[in-house]
């Protein structure tokens, strides 16, 4: 994998309050989850990534005991927030933890309205950065614990690219008068 910065692996009160601090303070942010699905009878989100341009977290749900304010940090419609195809991820964090969301914006949708044949998160990250994502952690067992260090980098990788991601869509969005309508479509996500 090409190198990111370490991230910071948010697992007690004190890194989750300085995580909070941050994404205040931002425009946006890139979201993305890791659940437990083909590894538990009742599914449950295990791992929350969020990154900002300078920093990528990665938000051990199992060590928490409580998401209430990152759920006001979801909700705050002056923070966007960037998700790849993100329909089921945002019924993930609804069901697990009653989030709600506001200012959405979904790279997926922004791809297709741009003419991308090919949605797929990996191959828009070859396309446009290079990047060549590891597939094998896709189906891991996100609630065991400790995770491996690899299954942390790929989730890293799964929300680190989505705001430089966004960025490239933009312009064309805007180029083809697409930007309002894909704005509509998250909207009713």
């Amino acid at each position: 994998m090409p190198r990111m910065p370490a991230p910071l692996v948010v697992e007690n009160e004190e890194s989750f309050n300085r995580m909070l601090a941050d994404l205040n303070k931002q425009q946006a942010i890139a979201v993305d989850t890791e659940s437990n699905s083909l590894h538990a009878y009742q599914e449950r989100v295990c791992l929350i990534q969020i990154s900002t341009r300078e920093q990528d977290y990665l938000v051990d749900t199992l060590a928490i005991p409580s998401l209430d304010l990152l759920g006001e940090v979801f909700a705050n419609p002056s923070i966007q927030k960037v998700f790849h195809a993100g329909d089921y991820d945002l019924t993930c964090l609804k069901r697990d933890y009653a989030f709600t969301f506001t200012n959405y914006f979904d790279t997926s949708i922004a791809a297709a309205a741009v003419g991308e044949e090919n949605l797929g998160l990996s191959t828009l990250l070859t396309k446009y950065f290079g990047f060549s994502v590891d597939k094998r952690y896709q189906r891991a067992n996100w609630g065991k614990r400790p995770l491996d260090p690899e299954m942390l980098r790929y989730a890293q990788s799964d929300s680190h690219f989505l705001l430089p991601l966004r960025d490239r869509l933009l312009p064309r969005l805007e180029a083809t008068g697409r930007l309002g309508m894909v704005l509509e479509d998250c909207a009713a996500l």
